[in-house]
């Protein structure tokens, strides 16, 4: 009879095990070890009947007899499968039954397990975990990342063709980093793209130099053996990514399950040998970018590049050692499968004693502990499958939308199937735990094993912790290349609190000390400083005009609120007299307070513009101008007649006329205090419409109080923007007139704005730092003081920049408030006096001592207290509700009385009236009702008359 044992990769260890097994189980000393053991359990029984006054076990003796005969004798053939490897598969003869059999019947139902679970999964064949074991497909993604030129000749050709055409059709225009990067098929790019007229230096088979056009080379020479190298680079990785029985076996699944894991975990559809080029240029772009770095005399760049690269590394290796994790784990589960068949002689010796029910059952239990492992890692491995899928698909996306393998994602793709493996690895080392409580049932263990699982972010977070809180940390402790001949030194020297360090390539002298920093340029002392001057000149000249474009804006923009809210008023207080819309339900003194105190600034207007042909809206409107400007004399020259003429829409006035007017206006203010009423009617006006709109919902009203509140919020922003204008016209006056003192330290305060600053169109192609730093500045001075017209430029660009921002501080002048600077500046002393109640002796402490002082003062003079008004109050409410009530009954019992009454009266009348005349009856009554009764017109006069009108 023959047992079928499966194993993941295991199969030539298991065959070992099961020929050592049955070699003992064979060997006539193993059966003189079986006998004597079965004397020690009889003696064992007979010591239990004599000493402990037991029955003689004879459970055990026919236990011993059924064991021996039934598991030890019969011997049968064991068929090894190895699932992973084919090869290691074999056959094992003159096993003992009781291995054979719990071997095969254990590893068949994990086996079968494993099975079911990946067709339920549905992954293709090439990934699956029984046919090539845990990530394989994540594994040949990762490793494809790192794929290389395997020809060392060819790979120095290619070093050459990137430093000799690529590099070059970048700088002149051919084509720029972004086309490449993106390019889905980057050999092919290449090649239909790099310059005609360039050359670079090609070492032929024969090893002769030759010197071939950049074009022509790579479509002929290159690409000839770049496609041989495929081939090669295909059969190498094969055999070393691969296990097969043979190398051309492992080269052909290498070639179907590379395509195969691509289409599956990013979706894309391409072939062994487009995966093996595409990340073989890319691998070989990227070296030849450092030495094209370190050759053209750029230390830093190729030293950054080396430091991305190494990050890079670091990563890698550190998801190479989660995957290392993975991995091992399937081994150490071959070995225990192994250790648990190999102990089946010494477990059947052990049940030779009295305790072979407790032996059978805890070999029983290793095996099923050991079978469950394959379905687990099956599950596992579908599960880092599937959750791969995205992040890779994403990795892959181009910033059109599309996805490719291309020079921009290849690394990301490796580290994203990185970490697949890293995740992986430690997640499989709960697999032996969660394998162990199913067969135990511990649920103490599950949550054992997640406290572990914390565990495992305890001690980095603590220790991160305590660094950052205690401050103790120690990082990037570098000692190094300290020369000590010929007289160099590259350390900074420290003299009397003072530090003194040279930068090593543009020779400036940096001084720090406790006042600040100071930077001195060799060969002058910054000689462009008069440059740097005008730059700013110029840029106080452009801001003093946009500042001044902007008041005129504002002022006009005010202008048109004050003549919109004029003419607002002016219908609002028509409507108001004529009733008209307006329900009678709105404060009486609210109104009247608005109609007296616009009425005095209607008066006004009107004499203002009554003897100047202006209409009563013009004449608001410049009274309004007049009265803003008059709080501040600087703002009095921003205002021209040519800007009145416009805002005010006066035609057929001379600009004489209107100068002269504008002036009178400023007096007129003055002298009739027209700002102060105009602001007493706003508030007036503002609190009456918002009255009316919220009892009534009338959209005059509505429009009104919008209309003020927004005059009110406009008027400070205005009176900002005419300050900043106002600042920045004083501050080009200094300029044209007394002109600056420009020196280094004004270029010192354009250097520090330089630094963190944005490079934006300034940034070198493929440049990976996005703003200045104190090295590339310095190295800017270094080449204008050289001369560099173009450093130059750059340089006035951020100078007048500089100027923008820091124009009204080097003029001398006031920074004046901006609109969010006077709302803040509000808010501030609003929340000041809020928390001035709270304090002692604030308003509220205050308001109680007042409330005390009235409440003495009310008592000497007989005055009620409080308690007895409302208790009085209370008295006459009640009162008041009594007669309510009463006269609610006497009213109650009226209405009945006219309904049981006035019921037979219209029966009565009915009765007696032709139905055809009863409409006219109806209509008789409503018209004698309405030439009796007043209307609402009447009403309201008669209230006049009587109550007189609302003043």
């Amino acid at each position: 009879m023959n047992w079928e044992v499966f194993t993941y990769g295991g199969g030539e260890f298991l065959r070992l095990v099961f020929n050592g097994v049955a070699a003992i189980t064979g060997n006539g000393g193993y059966i003189t070890a079986l006998k004597m053991t079965a004397i020690i359990g009889l003696l064992w029984v007979l010591i239990e009947g004599a000493f402990k006054h037991r029955a003689m076990n004879l459970q055990w003796l026919l236990g011993v007899i059924l064991v021996y005969n039934g598991f030890m004798v019969p011997k049968v053939d064991v068929i090894i499968t190895d699932r992973i490897d084919p090869t290691q598969s074999s056959v094992v003869s003159n096993v003992p039954l009781g291995l054979g059999a719990v071997a095969g019947t254990a590893s068949l139902v994990g086996d079968w397990l494993t099975r079911a679970y990946e067709t339920v999964f549905s992954l293709p064949s090439d990934m699956q975990y029984q046919q090539n074991g845990m990530l394989f497909g994540q594994y040949l993604v990762e490793a494809s990342t790192r794929f290389e030129i395997t020809d060392s000749r060819l790979a120095a050709n290619f070093s050459e063709f990137w430093q000799s055409c690529v590099f070059y059709d970048i700088l002149l225009g051919l084509y720029d980093w972004d086309d490449l990067f993106v390019a889905p098929d980057l050999w092919a790019f290449i090649r239909a793209n790099t310059s005609v007229s360039r050359s670079f230096a090609y070492r032929d088979a024969a090893n002769n130099r030759l010197i071939l056009g950049c074009r022509d080379g790579a479509n002929n020479q290159l690409d000839t053996d770049l496609t041989n190298d495929v081939d090669r680079a295909r059969q190498y990785y094969g055999e070393k990514l691969v296990k097969a029985p043979t190398a051309n076996a492992a080269v052909a699944k290498f070639a179907a399950a590379m395509p195969v894991s691509y289409q599956y975990l990013t979706g894309l559809s391409v072939s062994a040998e487009e995966i093996i080029r595409q990340n073989a240029l890319s691998n070989a772009l990227r070296r030849g970018l450092s030495q094209f770095a370190s050759s053209a005399g750029a230390p830093a760049a190729a030293q950054d590049f080396a430091l991305a690269r190494a990050e890079q590394e670091r990563r890698t290796t550190y998801a190479a050692l989660g995957e290392m994790a993975g991995r091992t784990l399937p081994i150490l589960r071959n070995l225990f499968e192994a250790f648990i068949y190999a102990v089946f002689p010494i477990a059947f010796l052990l049940a030779m004693l009295p305790s072979v029910a407790k032996v059978a059952l805890t070999y029983l239990k290793s095996l099923v502990w050991i079978q469950l492992w394959a379905p687990l890692y099956a599950v596992l491995h579908f599960a880092m499958s599937l959750y791969s899928q995205n992040p890779a698909s994403s990795a892959l996306l181009l910033p059109d939308g599309s996805s490719a393998l291309s020079l921009a994602n290849y690394t990301a793709l490796g580290q994203v199937m990185s970490d697949a493996a890293l995740i992986a690895g430690y997640l499989s080392l709960s697999i032996p735990m969660i394998s162990y409580l199913v067969v135990n049932q511990g649920g103490a263990m599950m949550a054992s094993l997640a406290s572990r699982v914390a565990q495992s972010y305890e001690a980095p977070v603590g220790k991160a912790s305590d660094e950052a809180s205690t401050g103790n940390i120690s990082l990037g402790n570098t000692s190094i290349g300290n020369a000590g001949w010929w007289q160099q030194n590259q350390s900074p020297s420290w003299r009397a609190g003072t530090s003194t360090m040279a930068h090593p390539t543009t020779g400036a002298m940096y001084t720090t000390t406790p006042e600040g920093r100071y930077v001195d340029v060799p060969q002058s002392n910054l000689p462009f400083s008069a440059n740097i001057g005008d730059a700013v000149k110029s840029s106080v000249h452009t801001q003093a005009t946009e500042s001044l474009q902007a008041a005129q804006t504002q002022v006009a923009d005010y202008a048109n609120l004050v003549s919109a809210n004029y003419s607002n008023m002016e219908r609002f207080t028509s409507q108001s007299a004529t009733e008209t819309g307006v329900n009678l339900d709105w404060n009486r003194a609210e109104m009247a307070a608005f109609r007296r105190e616009f009425g005095k600034t209607q008066r006004l207007a009107d004499e203002f513009g009554k003897n100047r042909g202006y209409s009563a809206s013009q004449a608001a409107e410049m009274l309004g101008l007049a009265s803003l400007a008059a709080q501040n004399p600087k703002l009095l020259d921003l205002v021209s007649p040519v800007s009145l003429r416009g805002q005010l829409d006066l035609k057929g006035i001379s600009e004489a006329q209107i100068r002269q007017d504008w002036q009178d206006a400023l007096r007129f203010v003055q002298d009739t205090q027209y700002g102060k009423h105009w602001q007493a009617a706003i508030d007036a006006g503002h609190t009456a419409a918002a009255g009316v709109h919220q009892r009534t919902g009338d959209s005059l009203a509505e429009e009104l109080s919008g209309g003020l509140q927004e005059q009110i919020s406009h008027r400070h922003a205005t009176i900002a923007t005419l300050q900043e204008a106002a600042a920045w016209q004083e501050a080009r006056s200094r300029v044209e007139e007394q002109g600056f003192a420009f020196s280094a330290d004004v270029a010192m305060q354009v250097r520090d704005h330089m630094i963190g600053s944005e490079k934006g169109v300034f940034a070198r192609p493929g440049s990976l730092d996005p703003t200045w730093s104190e090295r590339d500045v310095d190295a800017l001075f270094a080449r204008a003081a050289a001369g560099d017209a173009m450093a130059m430029r750059v340089i006035s660009h951020y100078a007048e920049e500089y100027g923008r921002r820091e124009g009204l501080e080097l003029a001398g002048v006031q920074n004046t408030p901006t609109k969010d600077a006077v709302f803040q500046k509000n808010e501030a002393y609003m929340g000041e006096v809020y928390n001035k109640e709270t304090e002692p002796g604030g308003i509220r402490d205050r308001a109680v001592g007042f409330r005390e002082a009235a409440r003495h003062a009310a008592e000497h003079a007989g005055v009620p207290a409080d308690g007895q008004v409302r208790r009085g109050f209370a008295d006459i409410q009640k009162e008041a509700e009594e007669d309510r009530a009463a006269h609610a009954q006497m009213v109650d019992q009226g209405e009945r009385r006219i309904r049981t009454d006035g019921a037979a009266l219209q029966s009565d009348t009915e009765a007696r009236t032709d139905p055809e005349n009863q409409t006219l009856l109806a209509d008789s009554i409503k018209n004698g009702a309405t030439q009796t009764l007043p209307s609402k017109k009447q009403l309201s006069q008669l209230k006049d008359k009587f109550l007189g009108k609302d003043e």
